[in-house]
């Protein structure tokens, strides 16, 4: 059912005349002091994560404190490897007129940054085709207000079953927090 002459919303375009969602919606970040040189280097196409001087605790999103020991500041640090899915969720429902579904949401580890774990959407293959311990690599697209948001990019045939040597942690992930089909 089309309603005509619908009131024009902020950062939506098209909502009228049945075209595509183009522009990005949602709320902007809250940028601190804390945080602003994480979304610079997000805008560089750059992934940071705090390290804690004081610990050595890494840790994701920023925050501006040591998450383990309280110290502060913290330090940036950059993530340039591949990270593996650690947890994911397909989404089936259209949010926004124009909006591709289902999509899949991936929770993504880094083996280098023990601890760190990042959510973002994934590109690159089929949201059945996903799979805990898939490899990806770090990368950005247009968020709200003009902000880089983290995505990532499924690595093709680069898929660790759970259980083998390389992929994140030991635990038996099916069905946690996402798992195939959830």
């Amino acid at each position: 059912m089309k309603q005509e002459n619908l009131p024009a919303r902020a950062g939506i375009t098209g909502l009228q005349d049945g075209e595509n969602v183009k522009a990005p919606v949602g709320i902007p970040p809250a940028v601190t002091e804390e945080t602003e040189p994480f979304w610079a280097a997000a805008a560089q196409g750059r992934l940071l994560v705090e390290h804690c001087g004081a610990c050595g605790a890494e840790s994701f999103p920023p925050y501006g404190v040591c998450r383990t020991c309280r110290h502060r500041p913290v330090e940036f640090v950059e993530i340039t490897e591949r990270g593996r899915v650690y947890s994911f969720t397909v989404n089936h429902q259209r949010w926004l007129p124009g909006l591709e579904v289902p999509y899949a949401i991936v929770l993504v580890e880094f083996p280098g940054h023990p601890g760190v774990r990042v959510a973002g959407r994934l590109r690159g293959c089929a949201p059945e085709e996903v799979a805990i311990g898939a490899e990806v690599e770090v990368g950005f697209e247009p968020g709200p207000g003009g902000y880089a948001v983290p995505s990532f990019v499924a690595v093709p045939g680069a898929v660790n079953a759970p259980g083998d040597a390389d992929a994140p942690g030991d635990a038996d992930h099916s069905g946690a927090a996402g798992g195939a089909g959830s």
